[in-house]
């Protein structure tokens, strides 16, 4: 008639006696082995979905890029700091490499008394240079 076969219960360890009842009680275990091989199974099945879903490493910095493109499309925040000294190249370069890893642009002012760090990108690229 063309009806699918109903699909088997998804019985687990906790329901093992509510699902299968009678035949649980007959032959204990058998049926927990059989109730462990369909968990087996449909983990086993899930993480090959993943598998199959996970992206390259070339799409995943595609996808990345592509998600700092969208959130400078919107608005570009701009965002001063004041650093009290950045004299140490280590310092100068933690800014910088963050900066460009972030795809943002702007501009270090290095004086005697004051240092200030002028960035703009994105709302989530400037969150994340504000907690460094």
């Amino acid at each position: 008639m063309g009806l699918c076969k109903a699909p088997e219960p998804k019985v687990k360890l906790s329901n093992l006696m509510r699902v299968l009842g009678s035949d649980a009680i007959q032959d204990p275990t058998k049926v927990e082995a059989h109730v462990r091989k369909q968990i087996a199974e449909r983990q086993r099945k899930h993480e090959t979905a993943n598998q199959q879903r996970k992206l390259t490493k070339e799409q995943r910095s595609e996808k990345k890029i592509r998600k700092i493109k969208e959130d400078t499309s919107l608005a570009v925040h701009a965002a001063l700091y004041k650093v009290k000294s950045l004299a140490h190249p280590a310092k100068r370069f933690k800014v910088e490499m963050n900066a460009k890893q972030l795809h943002m642009t702007g501009l270090i002012l290095l004086h005697n008394n004051i240092n200030l760090v002028i960035v703009e990108g994105g709302m989530f690229e400037n969150q994340a240079i504000n907690e460094m």
